[in-house]
């Protein structure tokens, strides 16, 4: 099974967190900026991370990869999403970019995996909110770094199951 994890990074914490997860998955993590059609070629789970900046607004390079992703001619049976966000200085908007790369996958017919309870979070709206769900794994380097690992691992062992 061929897995990829495509990520936006500026800091270098969604990096860390796509290179955690590819190792979780058996996957490889590739920067945005250098995915195309060839890199997702005969890949049967992709996962899109991102961070959310300001007000709601998607990182620039997975901005950017999504415009042309929408046009790439890939068939990939499995998706999920994962965000960073501060839930706590933009809690009306945490990790809003979740929202985004989960429409994308959506559009291009791919199933959708690794939902994420919102219990425990602390941030009062989100357009990546579904219910008592996040439509993908929420991550919060600013105020909660030391539960990052525990639930990369939770996700990654969720994702395994759901595909």
């Amino acid at each position: 099974m061929k897995r990829v994890i495509v990520y936006g990074s500026m800091t270098g914490n969604t990096q860390a967190g796509a290179e955690d997860l590819a190792a979780l998955l058996g996957g490889k993590a590739v920067a945005a900026a250098d995915a195309d059609a060839a890199t997702l070629a005969g890949c049967d789970l992709l996962v899109l991370g991102a961070s959310t900046w300001g007000m709601g607004e998607l990182q620039d390079d997975m901005a950017d990869f999504l415009s042309g992703f929408a046009a790439m001619d890939v068939t990939v049976s499995a998706g999920a999403v994962f965000g960073l966000g501060d839930q706590f200085g933009y809690g009306d908007s945490f990790v809003d970019g979740i929202a985004d790369m989960a429409e994308a996958l959506k559009d291009k017919g791919i199933r959708l995996v690794g939902r994420w309870p919102t219990a425990g979070y602390g941030f009062s709206a989100s357009r990546a909110q579904d219910g008592d769900e996040f439509l993908g794994l929420a991550l919060d380097q600013d105020n909660e770094e030391e539960k990052t690992a525990g639930r990369l691992r939770g996700w990654a062992e969720q994702i395994k199951a759901e595909v």
